[in-house]
């Protein structure tokens, strides 16, 4: 390089220090950049993920407390129309209710359950001897049971040698509905 003038020299270094320049942009800080775009757009995605499981993890008591409710609904609507026959504790209950309101259970027949669309009808053919009176208490009483119970086909009739305690027969059927569970088909 000494043969070279300064001027020449100082063009060559400045030449040879731009291709070492362009080589240092593009082969050193150009990944770099490209690197430390990709971490902040990673960052952010993580931040708006962070904020949103923030915001998620604020409104959890809210959401459990939906549930319980939720809960709460399904357990009062299960006594309402309940999943299964439960015909002894029917059977037990409307003998109380009948005992309770002086009457006599003469027949308690149970009859074939009807499916319909999401609930059954359970029919339940009665035969009750007693008091008018007594029935009308009877039929107050079955009214106020949790579970829903339609009184049809009432008949009534009076008796031949009415006594103080029983002087009428009727022949009803009281319906209760069950609730029929949906099955999920497992090929969907």
């Amino acid at each position: 390089m000494g043969k070279l003038g300064f001027g020449a020299q100082l063009l060559v270094f400045a030449f040879l220090g731009a291709i070492l320049y362009g080589g240092f942009l593009v082969w050193v800080q150009g990944p770099m950049k490209q690197e430390i775009e990709e971490k902040t757009n990673q960052r952010r995605s993580l931040q708006a993920e962070v904020e949103n499981a923030k915001t998620t993890a604020a409104r959890l008591p809210e959401f459990r407390r939906e549930v319980e409710r939720k809960e709460a609904i399904l357990q009062a609507l299960s006594r309402i129309l309940p999943s299964r026959k439960e015909v002894d504790d029917l059977m037990r209950k409307v003998q109380q209710l009948a005992a309770e309101s002086s009457l006599d259970v003469l027949r308690f027949r149970p009859e074939a359950t009807r499916p319909q669309e999401f609930y059954a009808e359970f029919p339940i053919t009665l035969d009750l001897d007693g008091s008018f009176h007594n029935l009308a208490y009877f039929f107050d009483r079955l009214s106020r049971l949790s579970r829903i119970v339609n009184v049809s086909n009432l008949k009534i009739a009076s008796k031949r040698n009415p006594t103080i305690s029983s002087t009428i027969s009727a022949s009803c059927t009281a319906t209760t509905f069950l609730f029929i569970e949906q099955t999920v088909d497992a090929s969907q």
